[in-house]
């Protein structure tokens, strides 16, 4: 499979989404809606951009290359950037709520 710019916006968008699901998912580690928007985005990127033709690789039992459809190739990019993006949104309100955790215990 080759690198696309279709299939990298797909993964930008699915990561936009998995990262307010993320958000949605862990309150307590919330950092606002466009906060989750950019990271989510910036995840669902960084996806595209590496892993995009990683995602789509099927093999058979056999070692061969298993060419997907249109449709596979949606659902596989869609799927990848909606974990990365969602991903990324935890591990950054994790560390943005530990920061606040230590701010608040003081030195």
């Amino acid at each position: 499979m080759t690198w696309t710019l279709t299939n990298l916006m797909i993964q930008i968008i699915a990561g936009v989404l998995g990262g307010h699901a993320a958000a949605e998912a862990a309150k307590e580690h919330s950092f606002g809606v466009f906060g989750h928007t950019v990271v989510g985005a910036i995840g669902g990127a960084l996806s595209g951009y590496f892993l995009q033709t990683l995602a789509s690789t099927v093999v058979t039992a056999s070692g061969s290359l298993n060419e997907s459809t249109a449709l596979e190739q949606g659902i596989l990019q869609g799927l990848t950037g909606a974990a990365a993006g969602g991903i990324a949104t935890l591990v950054v309100g994790f560390i943005k709520h530990s920061l606040e955790q230590r701010q608040r215990s003081g030195p």
